[in-house]
């Protein structure tokens, strides 16, 4: 399904009521690219919600680790993917990690963890948009402008906190 909420469409798959994969709030032009389905006119509450808590990530109104504790969300990834992911929730709001940090942690190499990334179905839930490269913001399936945004918004909100 996917819902619009002003100019922003998320599509999201549920499997019975846990989310199983979301894109990030995108327009409409670019929403096709990365999940098929029909824009939903009157989403139900709970749809309606979790697309807005998508969007508030998007925007860095609110921190992912409070997004997963109000999102009912299922993982549903291979297990080096899972290990991979796994660290990735543990990188702090506004903060970045490379793909070497985590390599090194997990005992692989930076390019493993960047193919584990690109199959993450929970962006913005689960912040892989943190992890950089040594010298670039790396990869992003949804581009480096949208990274840097994220990002950029997210670093901002961090500063602002103190």
């Amino acid at each position: 399904m996917i819902i619009q909420i002003d100019d922003y469409f998320i599509g999201m798959i549920f499997k019975g009521n846990q989310l199983v994969r979301n894109t990030i709030p995108l327009k409409s032009d670019e929403i096709f690219k990365f999940i098929n389905g029909k824009v939903i006119d009157n989403p139900e509450d709970e749809y309606l919600k979790v697309a807005e808590i998508i969007l508030k990530l998007y925007f860095a109104e609110i921190d992912d680790k409070k997004a997963r504790e109000i999102i009912n969300y299922k993982l549903e990834v291979p297990a080096f993917t899972k290990k991979v992911l796994d660290v990735v929730k543990d990188v702090e709001f506004g903060s970045v990690i490379t793909y070497g940090d985590i390599a090194k942690k997990l005992n692989t190499s930076p390019r493993a963890v960047g193919m584990a990334l690109k199959r993450n179905p929970l962006p913005l839930i689960i912040p892989c948009h943190r992890v950089v490269a040594k010298n670039s913001l790396g990869g992003y399936s949804y581009g480096l402008d949208k990274k840097k945004f994220v990002l950029e918004r997210e670093r901002l909100k961090k500063l602002s906190r103190y």
